[in-house]
């Protein structure tokens, strides 16, 4: 039939049939992209994105590390669906973010938390050098306080402490982490400021960090936050008040310089380098002519005619022993500056406690030689660990004086309910101890740990004692009580990994005693 006499359709399918190898692969390859495609477009349109929640602004690929979820009785805060309306505002990136949100009566936080499962404390410190909180860089610890990093389980036995005491510090802990107000600090009162610095110290002794810390980061994040703030608002004075108007202000200030130090230390977080600057610069200007402190940082000179006991133009030991402590952590900082700005400070600091040791009895006076007693011959200042640590932590040797104020403390009575129980003296007396090692340390520890363990209480705090010591006060079943003897027997029991031993080689070298 000729071609114009055929149908259309007929015209149409002969040269079809004519390639129809060809047209069979079209249609085979026509089919493979349409069902391609459309698993394409129904995955995009319906199936979740495998990526974190657009609320996380750092993904981690490493699951490798990350902890179990709780059982049902973890010992965890619960979360609160409260907002705070008076949690301070946050710093601008890339300062420190305070991811938590305390109740006052309960800790419980905004956000949910990691789950973890308490006793899952890590043993490796790994901190940040960078701006941000939470990387997985590790830094180099100093090496007087490496202990706390990944040894802290070897430190710990190396120097004698026993597993029990390790439990004690983690209850404490704890307990610490369940007092944290919500603007990050402990205490509303007038030690706010030097209860936020001893708890803080307490998180970072045990090797606790932001962003690596399996159950206290969040903790520990606000704590520094709170200083930070702190600092940030007024200048670097962290007093937690108006300044420096009262007797209590020089105090809060060294142990949240010291606290805040450490923070630095572990994270070389450049956030916190202004503040440290700052609150490092006022210790350094308070020093008086005599080489000590005195309360409000007061640097007038001494009326050599006054005799009241209640002069507060003078330089003392107790106060001086706390900005001694900070100016040790500002030297350990490692920032450019810091140790030509601290050493002259730190050898002329060494000149005041040498003016007030008397080598009669082997102590350390509160004002002047000599002081520690009445008139009836009671004891009424016991500061001699607190001189004999600060020589150790700078000096960094044992010398005939620090020899002698040890044999005054091997002649303590440890008495958890005697009327001598005084934890601000054995605070120091147990870190004189471990610095110097040798038979006094044998000595002190042979009694401290078991005694501390067996007296405190069940919720992980330490109740009041038998002690005189700032009645109402440190004995003080409620209020700050409970904090203050809380953080001091923390801390003690943290010592064997705290700050190595001056004669350990781990420990860093100090001073030299240039005109002293």
């Amino acid at each position: 039939m000729p071609d114009e006499q055929k149908s259309h359709f007929d015209r149409f399918l002969r040269p079809i049939l004519a390639s129809r190898f060809l047209t069979v692969s079209a249609a085979i390859h026509l089919a493979i992209i349409l069902l391609f495609g459309s698993r394409v477009l129904f995955n995009k349109y319906v199936e979740p994105p495998d990526f974190q929640s657009t609320g996380d602004t750092t993904v981690s690929t490493d699951t490798s590390s990350e902890p179990p979820p709780p059982p049902p009785d973890a010992n965890l805060p619960p979360t609160s669906t409260e907002n705070s309306t008076n949690a301070p505002p946050p710093l601008p990136a890339p300062a420190l973010v305070a991811i938590a949100t305390i109740n006052p009566t309960a800790t419980s936080f905004s956000v949910p938390m990691p789950a973890i499962a308490p006793p899952t404390i890590g043993k490796e410190l790994t901190s940040q050098p960078t701006s941000e909180l939470g990387t997985t860089n590790a830094i180099a610890l100093p090496g007087a306080m490496n202990g706390r990093g990944t040894g802290r389980e070897g430190t710990g036995s190396r120097y004698g402490e026993k597993p029990p005491s390790e439990d004690a510090v983690l209850k404490a802990l704890r307990w610490l982490q369940s007092q944290q107000q919500t603007d990050g600090t402990w205490s509303d009162g007038r030690w706010r400021g030097g209860f936020t610095g001893l708890a803080l110290l307490c998180f970072l002794g045990h090797g606790e960090t932001p962003g690596h810390s399996a159950e206290f980061s969040i903790v520990v994040t606000n704590a520094i936050k709170a200083i930070v703030d702190e600092g940030t608002r007024s200048r670097g004075a962290l007093s937690f008040d108006n300044g420096f108007g009262d007797n209590y202000s020089a105090y809060n200030h060294a142990i949240c310089t010291y606290a805040i130090c450490e923070a630095y230390a572990m994270t070389k977080d450049p956030t916190l380098e202004p503040v440290v600057r700052q609150a490092v610069g006022i210790i350094v200007k308070g020093q008086r002519g005599d080489g000590g402190w005195c309360y409000r940082y007061d640097t007038s000179r001494d009326d050599p005619k006054s005799r009241r006991d209640e002069d507060k133009h003078k330089s003392d030991t107790s106060v001086t022993g706390w900005q001694v402590q900070a100016l040790k952590a500002a030297h350990l900082t490692g920032l450019s500056g810091m140790e030509d700005e601290v050493r002259p400070v730190l050898n002329k600091a060494m000149g005041f406690l040498n003016g007030v040791f008397d080598p009669k009895d082997g102590t350390y006076g509160y004002r002047t030689v000599g002081d520690s007693f009445d008139r009836k011959g009671n004891r009424v200042h016991d500061l001699t660990g607190a001189g004999v640590l600060c020589k150790l932590f700078w000096l960094g040797r044992v010398d005939r004086d620090v020899r002698a104020g040890l044999k005054t403390i091997e002649s303590s009575d440890l008495n958890y309910t005697s009327a001598q129980c005084d934890f601000y003296s054995w605070y120091y007396d147990t870190q004189a101890c471990f610095q110097a090692q040798g038979s006094a340390w044998e000595w002190w520890n042979s009694r401290f740990q078991d005694l501390l363990v067996s007296q405190q209480g069940g919720d992980g705090s330490w109740p009041p004692s038998g002690g005189k010591e700032n009645a109402g006060f440190a004995n003080d079943a409620g209020g700050e009580g409970p904090i203050y003897r809380t953080t001091l027997c923390c801390l003690m029991l943290e010592v064997f990994y705290r700050y190595a031993p001056t004669t350990s080689d781990d420990a860093l070298g100090n001073s030299t005693t240039e005109g002293l």
